[in-house]
């Protein structure tokens, strides 16, 4: 029998446990640092076992290795002769992927840290707790509950009936342990087991009476179902919008399955937007580099110039506003050639101006456009060597069909894919919320065994000694079966969030053909880039040409005594823009051919990268292989279709106003990429033999974690693995994503 000291301890325990546990709340966290300063230390030691630590995915990073070495400026003096790594475009984008655990935009890191996308979203998505996948299949997880309740009543009454003349003493104790689980239907079950103690001064327990006892104990199991009929009901509701849905909150497992499609979606789109800005950082350093290149050679020539003029002009032969003409040329170049090695703040490739992938914008210098690309490559952003691209851009004419990667575009878009799973979701959701404008109606049945007794347990006494024994004996049954109804009247809340979701879908509807259309425009922008780009890069060519032919004629006939100084000038300056211009139409050309990848959604894989999520379990694999033939049996198509909840008509929402539309189109039966003719190669200029320069800098200094004999190894979050690398062949990329 329960004691008042037994119970009053009991208590105290339990209110003692639980300001000890409130203390471990304050916790401290401290960096690991192989050297802390002193104030660390004090810390460290004073608060040394005090509270719970957090574990971070990933190591703490200490601010002595994390600085960078010093950045070379003009005035850094020369140690030596400058050194180079030669890169690849294959080798930066391998190295950019393996180093980047946020998918950076030059500046966004800073401005919006918040909408940066890293490796550990889909993952993050997957387990959050309010809204993924696991939070939305726990509401159908058993609930294991348990109570202890100690009770001393003591009360009078104007009843002589009741304890000893209208007087009451009671000690209770309730005991209950409850099992529940809810179903995919919207069932509730319920098994319930309730032990009750009472001991009272009640006259008629002291009667004679061999039944009735001073003190008693109750116990009875019962098992409750109860099941909605009407509002809550269903397999597809109870998916949708989950056991506690609300109307305009759903957070079912389809739901949340589409939150991290989304999620997924957001990934695919960040890797693709990397890899494209790391390409046009490629493409800025090349360019940066023969810009650098040809004005040297004008510089060099110049100086030439110049010092001719000053021979001669000692000799009697060249009056004094020459040599000031050609040493201001002299002057111009050098200025030129100081900015195109160190560089000036100058605007990158950008995109979004008629090409998602991004248009070329002439760069700031070598230095500049290093020191972005290693930013993007996640390597170290002052290093010691010099990266160089080894790459040459493509002088091939290449040509697509327009029908093929147009048909292409709209079928492999992630955006495109993004804006359907949203569709999607808001389909669910319109469902789960019809299911709010039916009245609630619940059959309820419980069936309950009762015991009684002097005592909670006994063997072999006699009946009602134990309360255990008379409930196996079944001597108290109860059963209970009704139905209970509930109806908001004009279902005011009901009809809103219909409404509502009504509303969303058609956003997301507008909003889906507006990407369509917006798509084609982009594409069409570079599928006409590709041809303007490749024809004035043969003008420029020819131009190019003609510029060397005249400076050497004009060079000749000034050696002569007929051409004046400035028709020679001018002829170097021809030459130099020339130069220029022919290197920026090639890297127009580059990045044309790689924007119809970007904008027909196949960068990636003509960068040999590919997706995958982690293994799943058996079950969903043939359910996939069951609704795939299902789904092949109707139409082949270049998507995989979603859930055949509310699946678009095929003529609906044409991206214009005609008789092709391009949803729902059959898959295009042709090539992955577009054949190459056969490369036009431009013949390099008779002059010169182009080189990259040696400029006298302070060498910097890089120690890329990959190179192109290895596969490279990014490690996730512990939701997710991310590996880049080919056993195949090592100079590729691939990303394989698990969850």
């Amino acid at each position: 029998m329960p004691h008042r000291w037994t119970r009053q301890i009991i208590v105290t325990l339990s209110c003692v446990a639980l300001a000890l546990n409130g203390c471990s709340l304050r916790c401290w966290r401290l960096y690991d640092c192989p050297d802390p300063p002193a104030y660390k230390e004090d810390l460290i030691a004073k608060y040394a076992g005090r509270g719970l630590t957090i574990e971070d995915p990933v190591p703490n990073v200490c601010e002595d290795d994390f600085l960078p070495s010093v950045p070379v400026s003009p005035d850094t003096p020369v140690t030596g002769e400058v050194s180079y790594r030669n890169i690849s475009l294959q080798e930066a984008v391998e190295t950019a992927l393996a180093n980047s655990q946020v998918m950076k935009d030059l500046g966004g890191v800073l401005r919006s840290p918040a909408a940066l996308a890293t490796i550990y979203d889909p993952a993050r998505v997957y387990t959050d707790g309010r809204f993924g996948e696991e939070a939305a299949l726990s509401a159908f997880d058993a609930s294991f509950g348990a109570s202890a309740y100690f009770e001393q009543n003591d009360y009078g009454v104007n009843n002589v009936t009741v304890g000893q003349n209208g007087l009451f003493k009671q000690d209770y104790n309730n005991y209950q342990v409850s099992l529940q689980k809810k179903s995919v239907t919207g069932a509730t079950f319920t098994l319930r087991n309730v032990t009750q103690y009472d001991n009272n001064n009640q006259e008629a327990s002291f009667i004679t009476n061999p039944f009735v006892f001073g003190q008693s104990w109750t116990n009875y199991a019962e098992a409750e179902w109860r099941q909605p009929l009407m509002q809550g009901a269903g397999v597809m509701y109870n998916r949708i919008a989950g056991p506690d849905g609300e109307p305009g909150f759903a957070n079912g497992v389809l739901v949340a399955r589409t939150r991290t499609d989304i999620s997924l979606a957001d990934f695919e789109i960040a890797v693709r937007n990397l890899v494209s800005d790391v390409e046009n950082a490629y493409w800025d350093l090349y360019y940066a580099y023969r810009d650098l290149d040809a004005k040297v050679e004008a510089r060099d020539n110049a100086l030439r110039v110049w010092q001719n003029v000053q021979a001669n002009a000692g000799q009697g032969r060249r009056t004094a506003d020459q040599e000031g003409q050609a040493r201001e040329q002299y002057y111009r170049f050098e200025s030129e050639v100081i900015n195109a090695l160190h560089g000036r703040l100058l605007p990158r490739s950008q995109t979004n101006y008629g090409s998602s992938g991004g248009t070329f914008v002439q760069t700031g210098g070598v230095r500049v456009s290093e020191r972005r690309l290693r930013v993007i490559m996640a390597v170290d952003v002052n290093g010691h060597e010099l990266l160089r691209p080894e790459d040459d851009p493509p002088v091939a004419k290449v040509k697509f069909d327009w029908d093929a990667i147009a048909l292409e575009a709209v079928a492999r878009r992630p955006e495109l894919r993004r804006q359907k799973w949203v569709i999607k979701q808001k389909e669910l959701e319109l469902l789960a919320n019809k299911n709010f404008l039916k009245p609630q109606l619940d059959l309820v049945a419980r069936y309950r065994l009762r015991g009684f007794g002097k005592d909670l347990w006994g063997y072999d006494q006699p009946q009602y000694d134990n309360a255990i024994q008379s409930m196996m004996d079944a001597d108290f049954q109860e059963y209970q079966m009704g139905v209970e109804f509930d109806m908001p009247i004009g279902f005011r809340r009901g009809h809103a969030a219909v409404r509502s979701s009504e509303l969303a879908l058609a956003r997301e509807k507008a909003i889906l053909r507006e990407q369509e259309n917006f798509i084609m425009y982009g594409l069409s922008n570079t599928y006409g880039e590709i041809d303007r780009a490749h024809q004035v890069m043969e003008a420029q060519f020819n131009r190019r040409e003609a510029a060397y032919a005249q400076q050497r004629a004009v060079e000749a006939s000034h050696e002569a005594g007929f051409a004046p100084l400035d028709l020679l000038l001018e002829a170097q300056r021809r030459v130099i823009d020339a130069n220029i211009l022919f290197y920026q139409a090639r890297v127009d050309y580059a990045q044309a051919i790689k924007n119809v990848h970007f904008e027909k959604g196949s960068l990636l894989e003509h960068n040999n990268i590919h997706m995958a999520e982690g293994p799943w379990p058996q079950k969903a694999y043939d359910d996939a292989l069951r609704r795939d033939l299902n789904k092949r049996r109707a139409l082949t198509n270049f998507v995989i279709n979603d859930a055949w909840i509310g699946r678009k008509k095929q003529n609906e929402f044409p991206l214009e106003k005609s008789d092709k539309p391009y949803k729902s189109t059959p898959i295009f039966e042709g090539p992955a990429f577009p054949e190459t003719s056969e490369a036009e190669t431009l013949p390099e200029n008779p002059l010169r033999q182009e080189a990259s320069p040696t400029p006298s800098v302070q060498p910097a200094s890089m120690n890329l974690p990959v190179s192109s004999d290895r596969p490279a190894v990014i490690e996730a979050s512990s939701d997710q693995e991310v590996n880049f690398g080919d056993e195949e062949a090592a100079s590729d990329s691939a990303i394989w994503i698990s969850r």
